[in-house]
């Protein structure tokens, strides 16, 4: 059984639901709405070496309970959704019960609380992305004006400029220029980072459970391919199969941030190269919507995440 976690009403989470329910997988959901008021997660660790049949529980309603035991794996959309929910002790005691459940459950869990917190900084992500052969753009995070005059004079082109955090942004190129008119005497950078931009084709990679990896390829003349009703132009969306050495990268990164589902978006070299020095990585999404790609291209990222997280386990 799956144990699907998020708001009812989010767009993906009732997307995989469907998947769920069409193919006849059992699942057991819980809206994120109800935690705290009428559904409560027990845990029990008991002291003793490390390992499974450590962890015990039950996700409980009202009228009755589920083992852990019979859970095969999680998927959870937790925070995902615009909720105007009273934090209330018991609500928050039941937040700090799920997050806690994905960290400690000994099973495939898409994602892991603590492993979705690398997206919460992108400078430190390029770490792990360096360290799995890729590459990282030229970037400038914050610094002084002097610093980003210097390295905005000293790339090929005026750089782009986006979040530094998970918080999600519309990418923009921006010139020197027009960024140093804004500037106001006295005031530092806002928290932004700014990098070079790449030539070439944009990749999605979804990597589930850092084996499988189905991967786009986006063809549009946006710079943020994302968000075409954004700028007017249109996108089209390719299944391709990466190089192996490519997709061993991105296998490699999924499991360093410890991540059982991630979205990597990478930059395919003009020409193309087997080799994952030549690809960019812009970053990884530890929350990944996959929902859009799937529609579009017909990979099949529900049924591969379903497979995974219905794998027999005994706890």
């Amino acid at each position: 059984m799956i144990l699907v976690m998020g708001p009812v009403d989010e767009l993906l989470t009732a997307f995989f639901l469907k998947h769920l329910t069409d193919t006849g997988r059992e699942y057991l959901f819980v809206d994120e709405r109800h935690l705290g008021v009428d559904v409560r997660i027990e845990l029990e660790l008991p002291q003793g070496p490390p390992g499974l049949g450590r962890l015990r529980g039950a996700v409980c309603f009202p009228t009755w309970r589920v083992g852990l035991e019979r859970i095969s794996g999680i998927y959870s959309r937790l925070g995902t959704g615009n909720l105007e929910q009273a934090p209330t002790p018991q609500v928050r005691a039941e937040q700090a019960h799920a997050a806690a459940l994905l960290d400690l459950f000994p099973g495939p869990v898409a994602n892991r609380a603590t492993a979705m917190l690398s997206n919460g900084s992108k400078p430190c992500q390029y770490a792990a992305i360096l360290a799995s052969g890729l590459r990282v753009p030229d970037t400038l995070a914050g610094g002084t004006w002097e610093r980003w005059e210097h390295f905005a004079r000293g790339l090929d082109g005026d750089p782009v400029i986006k979040s530094v955090s998970d918080e999600r942004s519309l990418v923009k190129q921006v010139s020197w220029e027009a960024t140093r008119a804004s500037a106001r005497p006295g005031k530092p950078l806002a928290p932004h980072q700014f990098q070079q931009r790449i030539p070439g084709n944009n990749v999605r990679a979804h990597v589930i459970g850092a084996r499988h990896v189905l991967a786009c390829r986006a063809v549009t003349q946006a710079l943020d391919y994302r968000h075409p009703d954004m700028t007017g132009h249109a996108v089209s969306l390719d299944a391709v199969e990466l190089p192996e050495p490519v997709t061993q990268a991105c296998r490699n990164l999924s499991r360093a941030l410890g991540l059982d589902l991630a979205g990597i978006d990478l930059i395919e070299p003009p020409g193309g190269s087997s080799r994952p020095e030549d690809w960019v990585c812009l970053e990884v999404n530890t929350c990944p919507g996959f929902m859009w790609f799937e529609q579009n291209t017909g990979l099949p990222i529900s049924r591969q995440l379903a497979d995974f997280l219905y794998a027999p386990l005994n706890l």
